[in-house]
């Protein structure tokens, strides 16, 4: 399967595309997850971009991407012989603005071919998927069908942070970017709501930011760690780093807003 197929993505013409996210793709909060938008930026921006890969995606979530047809508006803002910036807008089947996204995709030709592996380290300790904890469906009528979609298990939770391994759904050579998109948001729940005490407060990520790292053969599930770096306000920071089997193929940091009082007992304890 591609990417496009998944995510049901044709041409709408005048190079706007159409995208149906259905229910089986959501969170938790109304909208498809922001990992699936995320990766639905980087598909319609690679049709602006043949033959360069994705840099980075800085992606903001400005209301829920309901269920049914999104029209997706792919923009050059500019295309250098290095690098080529576009802008992604995603509207919903009434019309308004969900989603605004940046993607940078790289022109490999313009790029000295050196390699080093850095300085990330590999994890130790992470349990294999079919080992980890699978992610328990919350009660009181809230539902996230994604769950069912993504499998997400937690496998390992150390210095880098609570570790979720998702399923990934494609087969397509080149599209780790688009995978790493939905790990990553997936991951960004739990070291959030592992801070709150059992505190039922609803935790929306209103953005991702990732800058892709490597391109290794695509795996049947992907495995994201992030880290709880601090919480203030009500406004928490999180770092991100997703792996293909050992391999680093993106970084990233994301920001999560603690709601007060958006579901019933949302303040119940303090």
């Amino acid at each position: 399967m591609k990417v496009l197929e998944f995510l049901r993505g044709t041409p709408a013409g005048n190079g706007e595309w159409r995208y149906e996210l259905g229910r089986e793709l959501h969170g938790a909060f109304g909208g498809a997850n922001g990992g699936v938008v995320g990766a639905t930026c980087v598909s319609a921006a690679r049709s602006l971009a043949p033959g360069r890969i994705p840099a980075g995606l800085d992606v903001r979530f400005i209301r829920g991407l309901t269920e049914g047809a999104a029209r997706v508006v792919p923009v050059m803002l500019h295309e250098g012989r290095t690098l080529s910036v576009i802008s992604v807008d995603i509207f919903d089947s009434r019309g308004k603005l969900c989603t605004r996204a940046t993607v940078s995709m790289a022109n490999p030709e313009a790029l000295e071919p050196f390699e080093h592996d850095g300085f990330a380290g590999t994890p130790q300790g992470w349990a294999p998927y079919e080992k980890g904890k699978p992610w328990a469906k919350p009660g009181s009528g809230v539902e996230v069908p994604l769950i069912d979609t993504f499998g997400p298990r937690l496998v390992g939770n150390d210095s880098l942070g609570y570790a979720t391994e998702v399923k990934v759904h494609w087969d397509e050579p080149g599209t780790c970017a688009e995978a790493a998109c939905i790990a990553a948001d997936i991951s960004v729940g739990p070291p959030v709501g592992g801070a709150l005490g059992g505190k039922q407060i609803p935790i929306p990520n209103p953005d991702l930011t990732l800058r892709f790292c490597a391109e290794p053969p695509l795996p049947k599930t992907m495995v994201s760690a992030c880290r709880l770096e601090h919480i203030s306000r009500g406004l928490a920071s999180t770092r991100i780093e997703v792996r293909a089997g050992a391999q680093l193929v993106a970084i990233g940091v994301s920001t999560t807003t603690l709601l007060a009082g958006a579901w019933p007992d949302a303040r119940k304890g303090k």
